[in-house]
């Protein structure tokens, strides 16, 4: 499968929140799904961004998860989920094996940012804090947490390739990476393009509190 920005995009989304798993009857089904307030995302972009990527038109619902609701795509069809697996992902838990796939590393650097766009949307935050002592919380710091050792230690090494630097540390369970600073968010929002509303107002917000020309 070639390998665009449309593909490399989806494979950063599924690496952070997607799921591939077999049924009882031996179908593969393919799910990602986020906060029932992420749902412009996912209807706006993901959709779209999988119909670009493999052809196939899919839309997002609201999906019953217990004590918390979600809202995301879940989809059985074969188009879709012959696509990860050739894409080299196989049926079963992801979270701790997880990593950023070679044909990434091999890809051009605006495949590269897309992967990473994919799953900052998914699976990073954006938060800001106060330093010096002082009150205003308008540091900012892009953050991953993962389960997965070989996920953080493979996005920091790609991240580096495309001119991110990056400070890594190992928290109980959980392996984190972060980016500080307001010229390392300013270039992140410039290049990798998030499009996940939740980071996106966050950011317009900072923007207008902190006047940041």
């Amino acid at each position: 499968m070639e390998i665009n920005e449309d593909v490399a995009e989806i494979v950063g989304a599924h690496a952070g929140d997607g799921t591939l798993y077999r049924t009882n009857s031996n179908s593969i089904v393919w799910e990602l799904r986020g906060d029932v307030l992420e749902k412009k995302y996912y209807t706006d972009h993901i959709c779209p961004l999988v119909e670009r990527a493999f052809g196939i038109k899919v839309n997002s619902k609201l999906r019953n998860c217990g004590k918390s609701n979600t809202w995301g795509i879940q989809t059985s069809k074969k188009e879709i989920t012959n696509s990860f697996l050739e894409l080299g992902f196989v049926p079963g838990t992801k979270t701790y094996t997880v990593f950023v796939p070679d044909y990434i590393f091999n890809s051009n650097i605006d495949s590269k940012r897309a992967f990473v766009r994919g799953l900052f949307d998914t699976d990073g935050c954006l938060n800001f804090y106060a330093v010096n002592g002082g009150k205003s919380k308008t540091y900012p710091r892009i953050v991953f947490n993962f389960a997965s050792k070989n996920l953080r230690d493979t996005l920091k090494k790609l991240l580096s390739e495309i001119g991110f630097g990056s400070y890594s540390w190992d928290y109980k369970t959980e392996f984190a990476l972060c980016l500080a600073g307001v010229e390392k968010l300013e270039k992140w929002m410039d290049e990798i393009s998030p499009m996940n509303p939740k980071c996106l107002k966050k950011y317009n917000r900072w923007k207008k509190l902190c006047c940041v020309k």
